[in-house]
């Protein structure tokens, strides 16, 4: 009754404007921003939260991976209210519903849109006050925030959602730097149930810790870059640093290079285990026209895998099913090359290829494929199509999986 309610609630809302939560408009597969791209959303920690009105998605989507294959549709209703310049607050309710028509056998049914039952589920995914003064920011209790190992990764009916205490100072118009703690996560990443939001020790696979964070973030003209520093007690310590590098050549021709080192280490009871991680990226962009050509490279040197994220995680090589910190073991890279035409600003298709293996190729040795179409409509209306294979070289049977969301902002 309450689900049925809330749906009936969010087509009597009158429109305020469109609400752009975390990358619904262009949700691009794979990992990589150049700063021509975060020109006008330069922030340390990315906070998409409306402050005046109501305003929020309608989403249904379709997976299928193998035998497995699920419909739902989805909602959220976003409210803010503005105090006045120093204090803003802002609701995020959220649903993902199953219509009814998926198979009666849960083993047949992929989980990612629903609850650890398989079943519709109803959640208060954001609930945050903002507090600033001068050039301090406060964001505190439950919001969509993107780091490099903690984000919202909305790739699914809903996105990662996290609670956190996150204090934010921009010195300049160049540099934010800032800290704070996220305690819990919700969301289809967060390996226990999509439905309830847990602890970020539990979402790695270990016990009940949150994370200790700090950044610095700097960005003028062609350079961006951040560091950051996460600290979850007796689990891990990571530090990752990101370097990017714009020039255009001319009106139609331009590069981006980039860089990028994650280190992470056990601490404490360890928690999660041995982790000694020590990962390079590099990555190339040609930009001609409206075509993108994009090669990455990722390589972990340390004695174990690389180190995992909540969300889509940090490397330049992540696609859409298979990441470095999947392979266990030391020596493990990846390799990637893809294509991205942007045909107008309504369509945008584009392609890749990635490899991934372990220092022994029979340990691990998988390739995939990705193909997809974005289209957008006066940034209200958004359909992603992604059709993904993986090969794996030694013994496994090849994985499909396809994928296609359908989103309205309102």
């Amino acid at each position: 009754m309450v689900i049925c309610f809330f749906i009936i609630l969010l087509f009597a809302v009158k429109p305020v404007y469109a609400h752009l939560h975390g990358n619904e408009e262009v949700d691009s597969p794979f990992n990589f921003t150049s700063p021509d791209d975060e020109a006008d959303l330069f922030q340390a920690v990315e906070h998409e939260e409306e402050y005046q009105g109501c305003s929020g998605y309608l989403r249904t989507g379709y997976i299928q991976t193998d035998h497995k294959s699920a419909s739902a549709v989805a909602a959220e209703l976003g409210c803010g209210y503005q105090l006045n310049s120093n204090i803003k607050a802002h609701v995020g309710l959220f649903s993902s519903i199953d219509p009814g028509i998926n198979s009666e056998n849960e083993s047949n049914i992929q989980g990612d849109f629903f609850n650890q039952q398989t079943d519709s589920y109803f959640i208060v995914g954001e609930a945050v006050l903002t507090l600033s003064y001068n050039k301090f920011e406060a964001f505190l209790g439950r919001q969509n925030i993107d780091s490099p190992h903690l984000d919202g990764d909305d790739l699914r009916m809903i996105a990662n959602l996290f609670e956190a205490y996150l204090f934010d100072y921009h010195y300049s118009d160049e540099l934010y730097l800032g800290g704070g703690y996220v305690r819990e996560v919700a969301g289809w990443e967060n390996a226990i149930n999509a439905a309830e939001f847990v602890s970020i020790g539990e979402a790695l696979g270990g016990g009940d810790n949150g994370a200790f964070t700090s950044w610095v973030k700097y960005q003028q003209d062609d350079v961006s870059s951040n560091t950051w520093f996460y600290l979850i007690p007796d689990h891990l310590s990571i530090f990752y640093t990101e370097f990017i590098y714009t020039h255009k050549l001319s009106n139609t021709l331009a590069y981006d290079l980039g860089f990028q080192y994650d280190w992470g280490h056990d601490i404490g009871v360890s928690r999660l285990g041995r982790v000694d991680a020590n990962t390079l990226g590099v990555m190339a962009t040609l930009r001609w026209f409206d075509i993108s050509f994009t090669t990455a490279y990722n390589k972990n040197f340390g004695q174990t895998g690389a180190v995992a994220s909540v969300g889509g995680g940090a490397f330049f090589t992540s696609v859409e099913d298979q990441t470095l910190d999947a392979i266990s073991g030391n020596d493990a890279e990846s390799l990637l090359l893809s294509v991205e035409y942007h045909i107008n600003d309504y369509i945008q298709l584009g392609s890749a290829v990635a490899k991934f293996n372990a220092k022994n190729s029979n340990d691990y040795n998988k390739e995939e494929l990705d193909l997809f179409i974005n289209l957008n409509w006066k940034r209200n209306l958004s359909l992603e199509l992604m059709y993904a294979v993986t090969n794996d070289l030694n013994s496994e049977p090849d994985m499909h999986q396809i994928r296609t969301i359908l989103t309205y902002q309102y």
